[in-house]
């Protein structure tokens, strides 16, 4: 593992949550020299979660969602609006899409994801594109249309597709269907009765849901769109709102010696050490150890703020901190959804209290008999003491 000499130059390409707090732990971790930030937005970095929420309805603004500190901002060159086109291992570092060549001692690759879209037919029809919510300006762009009266198709089952579902039927679209590619959105990923209870509270609020089939294209004429799913079916649309998933940012890295995922993930050990020495990466674009065994979820903001930790203190030489539990939580109407632990591994569900129906679910995550996670709507008390309590005895075998 190759460590950053103090006074060395450190180039960090992507400047979202992953990069930022990357430059921000070498800073805390002693680091002298020179930080340098590529950005391809023209804008300085900020915390995503909002955009399907809070940011969407108006209430809160960009600068409620900038990363730096305006009164002690980070001691780092940004550059914005700068894409990156290669990735040189000698001379480390690399080129950007104006020719010009950013030599570094050290790289941090933290480009995050690129929102997945659908096949469309006639895109440039008058009714629009599809829209996505990956970045503040596909927020603003969708934030700037009046939905009142409008029908909405969501497609998508994820927390970003239900976030924007509950965020228009606020707005007040007259309708807004989702097509989630299951019957009960989220039941692969977190259990059928955890499903269930999201489509509940969402058919609540007036939320209708699609046949379980996966949307697979669009067509748009300028009457609207019209989204045909897998089995047939066709939901009809005014706007359409593409939640389908998320790509890693990685093109710009084709013909480099990076081992790259299936999905085109960069891998690394689990410090974000990459196949190059003196290269690491963080974040959604990368695919650590421990996930790629699905030991930790993968796009969760937890994940990329400490693996971000864990990455400046590997290049600087730091010791760096034991990660926590995975953890994640979505907002949707008035509930608070919130999960802890490695929950993907479980081999058995059950559930502690509540029902699928009042809002109140609480859920155990079992391997082999074991708790490994435990998710809560509107349960902060209970996941907040889990959290706590799995912390201690991890610290604990750590110390042992």
């Amino acid at each position: 593992m190759k460590v950053l000499a103090r006074e060395g130059h450190l180039l960090i390409v992507g400047a979202g949550l992953a990069g930022y707090h990357t430059a921000r732990g070498a800073r805390l971790n002693g680091h002298t020299g020179p930080i340098t930030i590529l950005g391809a937005e023209n804008r300085p970095a900020y915390d995503r979660p909002a955009l399907s929420k809070a940011y969407l309805t108006g209430a809160v603004s960009e600068s409620d969602l900038a990363l730096d500190d305006p009164d002690q901002p980070l001691d780092v060159r940004w550059v914005a609006g700068l894409h990156v086109a290669g990735l040189s291992e000698h001379p480390l570092g690399v080129l950007t899409s104006d020719g010009e060549f950013w030599a570094a001692d050290a790289v941090v690759i933290a480009t995050g994801a690129a929102a997945r879209t659908l096949p469309e037919t006639n895109p440039g029809d008058a009714a629009g594109r599809p829209y996505v919510l990956r970045t503040m300006d596909d927020a603003l762009a969708l934030r700037d249309i009046c939905l009142e009266g409008l029908e909405v198709a969501v497609l998508g089952g994820g927390f970003l597709a239900l976030e924007a579902a509950a965020t228009c039927t606020q707005r007040g679209a007259s309708s807004v269907i989702v097509a989630a590619g299951e019957e009960f959105p989220g039941a692969r990923r977190l259990s059928l009765p955890v499903g269930q209870a999201l489509r509940a509270a969402h058919e609540a609020h007036g939320v209708g849901f699609a046949s379980s089939a996966r949307a697979v294209s669009v067509t748009s004429t300028a009457a609207g769109h019209t989204v045909h799913l897998g089995d047939g079916s066709a939901v009809a649309a005014d706007i359409v709102i593409c939640a389908c998933g998320a790509a890693p940012a990685t093109s710009w890295l084709a013909g480099s010696a990076l081992r790259l995922s299936p999905t085109g993930a960069v891998l690394c050990d689990d410090f974000g050490a990459t196949s190059i020495p003196g290269v690491w990466a963080a974040g959604d674009c990368s695919e650590w150890q421990s996930q790629s065994k699905g030991l930790r979820p993968v796009g969760h903001w937890q994940e990329a703020v400490e693996q971000a930790a864990v990455v400046a203190a590997g290049i600087t030489g730091a010791e760096p901190q034991p990660m926590q539990e995975p953890y994640f939580w979505s907002d949707q109407y008035d509930l608070m959804l919130q999960g802890a632990g490695a929950i993907a591994s479980a081999d058995e569900v059950r559930i502690i209290s509540g029902s699928v129906t009042t809002g109140d679910l609480l859920v155990s995550y079992l391997r082999e008999g074991t708790e490994i996670g435990i998710l809560g709507f509107n349960r902060l008390r209970e996941v907040k003491r889990w959290r706590k309590q799995h912390q201690r005895k991890k610290a604990a075998v750590l110390a042992a």
